[in-house]
């Protein structure tokens, strides 16, 4: 699978599309889902899982000097630290879980399009920036998403909006990926 920079930015067209357009068709289902998603166990479970395990190979990537030896404490560090989480941290929200998913995506996506020079790499990066930001907001203050549904929710016309625009910002990201190959 190619992760060059107008790849990156047509899949990222693509799942914007997807989740938007289905979002369109079945707004009712689509905000059902939403307000579901964040009290869900398993997806939290399987998102901190992933997180604790990229964030692991991250940090073994990384030269730590004197303390390089300590890297293998990474191995019993990761299991023992998502035992404690799911255990002690029984309302783990599974939109932290993503946005921190995010989060650590972001940073990969940024790495494979720095240098491209298309339309498609600003494109993407200032997708990726937005959505970062965002996912920090969420992080800490994970009830926002709550409140941006409700706001969604209360005018057809605003949803309607809303949903026209992230479909308008999906077409973009694919024309640009198809301009840059």
């Amino acid at each position: 699978m190619p992760t060059s920079a107008p790849f990156i930015s047509i899949y990222f067209g693509l799942v914007l599309l997807a989740v938007y357009g289905f979002s369109f068709v079945k707004p009712k289902a689509a905000l059902a889902a939403f307000r579901a998603f964040p009290r869900s166990v398993w997806p939290a479970r399987v998102l901190v899982a992933v997180c604790l395990v990229w964030f692991a190979l991250n940090l073994n990537q990384v030269d730590l000097g004197g303390f390089n030896v300590t890297k293998r404490l990474l191995w019993v560090a990761v299991p023992l630290g998502y035992y404690l989480v799911t255990t002690f941290i029984p309302d783990l929200l599974a939109l932290r879980g993503l946005c921190t998913f995010c989060l650590l995506a972001g940073n990969s996506v940024l790495i494979a399009v720095r240098w491209h020079g298309s339309p498609a790499h600003y494109a993407v990066a200032l997708l990726v920036y937005l959505i970062l930001v965002k996912c920090m907001f969420l992080v800490v203050y994970p009830h926002l998403w709550f409140r941006g549904l409700n706001w969604l929710e209360a005018a057809t016309k605003r949803l309607k909006i809303a949903l026209g625009a992230g479909m308008g910002l999906a077409v973009v990201m694919i024309l640009c990926g198809l301009i840059s190959l």
